[in-house]
């Protein structure tokens, strides 16, 4: 009995040993680790004000004078070879007259030396070498162009938070759609979504509906962050769309008034109807009227809300109302009143 509580002290030692310098040493990383997130917080997140913050802003803004001088650039080297061209033309013209005077010459003259036309051959070569490399910097320049017009696309989105729209349907229009409501289902809107769904999660049919699936990777919504793509994701989840602009596409609900709509101009009362935007950030459209309203709200949200193409208010006269003061009842009380104090001037 002795010896066998000797071996199990033995072994508990050897245990503790390499748990407690394990331990310690991550002890070690995770304080490294807080020191890494501490330092790379923005200052009113609780992080050191003396750390220079990158400005991605400003960074983009260089990458796109960047892009302009490049463009610039380009630019001068085909305006440099398209004059070049034009005086090669003008040398192969000459060349070409030479050679037709030396023809002139031999049907003149016998004995005359036999057209050379190794100059003309190797003017002709340069030419084409002259177009294309004019045909390379005019396709580098089209990619450069479309480059700056994705990139002050983006800037102007990015002032409206707009990089990311999401697009989702309410619980009752899922319903509804099952049922072949009114309402459109995701498989109707599949073409509209331009996620990464290798990242997001792809979709199909389960739970009775189709829908995007879990996302295999944690946090997934921050591959986002870093690109420059303008995409729609359909279907979101939830760690996703509290965090973008968001369109939810409802049954049915008609016409409603806000606080704004509430005082009548010119005798006419303004209604709003099949669509709701809040704050220019999330919006609720009417399933009866989706397939107008849903590129319109997208186009609202990418101009700030300051534009929209589709009218959603209707304006209703509201005639005015005859009313008998007489059926008042502060009117029948001051009337009861008067006749009260007359009969009491007799009575009293």
């Amino acid at each position: 009995m002795g010896v066998g509580i000797a071996v199990i002290l033995v072994l508990v030692a050897v245990m503790i040993t390499p748990l407690a310098y394990s331990y310690t040493e991550k002890q070690e990383v995770e304080l490294e680790r807080l020191l890494t997130e501490y330092i790379i917080k923005e200052p009113n997140e609780g992080g050191p004000p003396e750390v220079e913050l990158v400005d991605f802003k400003k960074l983009a803004q260089d990458e796109l004078a960047s892009l302009h001088k490049e463009l610039l650039d380009l630019q001068l080297i085909i305006n440099g070879i398209i004059a070049d061209t034009k005086e090669q033309n003008i040398t192969i013209q000459k060349e070409e007259i030479k050679i037709e005077l030396a023809q002139q010459k031999i049907q003149k003259e016998w004995g005359a030396a036999p057209i050379d036309n190794t100059q003309l051959s190797l003017e002709y070569e340069k030419l084409n070498d002259l177009t294309n490399e004019l045909k390379t910097i005019l396709f580098q320049k089209n990619l450069t162009e479309k480059k700056i017009n994705t990139k002050e696309l983006l800037q102007e989105i990015q002032m409206y938070d707009a990089k990311l729209i999401g697009v989702n349907l309410s619980n009752s229009c899922i319903s509804s759609g099952m049922m072949g409501g009114l309402c459109p289902t995701y498989e109707d809107l599949l073409s509209l979504d331009s996620s990464n769904q290798e990242i997001s999660g792809g979709f199909s049919m389960y739970d009775g509906y189709f829908h995007r699936e879990k996302s295999q990777f944690v946090d997934s919504f921050r591959f986002y962050d870093t690109e420059d793509t303008i995409r729609i994701i359909l279907d979101p989840h939830q760690e996703l769309s509290s965090r973008i602009k968001m369109i939810t596409i409802e049954n049915k609900f008609g016409f409603f008034t806000d606080a704004y709509d509430k005082k009548l101009e010119d005798g006419l009362r303004t209604m709003k109807k099949d669509r709701i935007i809040n704050d220019c950030y999330t919006a609720n459209i009417s399933s009866e009227n989706w397939r107008l309203l849903l590129p319109d709200t997208i186009f609202a949200f990418r101009n700030g809300c300051s534009n929209m193409e589709i009218d959603d208010t209707v304006k209703f006269n509201m005639p005015y109302t005859k009313l008998d003061k007489s059926s008042f009842t502060q009117i029948k009380y001051q009337e009861w009143l008067k006749e009260a104090k007359l009969n009491c001037k007799v009575k009293c």
